[in-house]
């Protein structure tokens, strides 16, 4: 909600849906929603969320409004049973593909990897991450806007980084929603390409990629 280059902008509409509304359902198309949370800032700044999460059937964790590092570490200390993974989307990556998320968890799981991202930090992707690594006790500054700053960058932990062609799309060539320039791209989108309203739409990606100058 607080977003200093384009505020609110989870409440924007394309396709006849608000943007958090989409981030919602391409979360159910992941998992369950009794493992959906919304990780927001001050409750008391964000207060509009309350509504969504209620008639969406998700739950929401207020916290820290300008460390999000902390407010996933707080998140994961709150709980009595952590999940062994978190994948974290944001409201940023309008058209993230649950069908390249569940591909990168499929074989993150089976080699036990501790950090997952499609290189170079896909818009299309999102990242999976071993929760333990949020419950350290020493990050960087950058850490503190940039959640996963410190987990890309480490020698010690267990990392995939999946090729810039991953499942056939080129995630060098990406829209994302934060400054108002993107505002007016994604508004273009919604115009020349309608079929972006649809979830699993690799095909729809790579007809984009194949006729838009990035």
């Amino acid at each position: 909600m607080q977003s200093s280059r384009l505020p609110a902008k989870i409440f924007f509409s394309f396709f006849g849906e608000r943007v958090i509304n989409r981030i919602i359902r391409i979360s159910k198309k992941i998992t369950e929603a009794k493992n959906i949370y919304i990780l927001s800032g001050s409750k008391k700044l964000n207060s509009a969320l309350s509504l969504v999460v209620k008639k969406k059937n998700i739950r929401i964790f207020y916290d820290d409004e300008q460390n999000v590092y902390k407010r996933y570490k707080n998140f994961l200390s709150s709980l009595k049973k952590k999940p062994k993974y978190i994948i974290r989307i944001t409201s940023d990556n309008y058209l993230i593909q649950p069908l390249v998320i569940k591909k990168m968890y499929e074989l993150c799981k089976t080699k036990d990897f501790d950090y997952c991202y499609v290189r170079p930090l896909s818009h299309y992707s999102g990242e999976i991450i071993k929760s333990s690594l949020f419950l350290k006790k020493k990050t960087s500054l950058q850490a503190k806007e940039h959640v996963t700053w410190d987990f890309r960058n480490a020698k010690n932990i267990k990392i995939i980084s999946y090729a810039e062609n991953f499942l056939g799309i080129d995630h060098k060539k990406y829209f994302t929603l934060d400054t108002i320039s993107d505002l007016y791209k994604m508004t273009l989108l919604e115009f020349k390409f309608p079929q972006l309203k649809q979830l699993n739409c690799l095909e729809c990606i790579k007809k984009i990629q194949k006729n838009w100058k990035f």
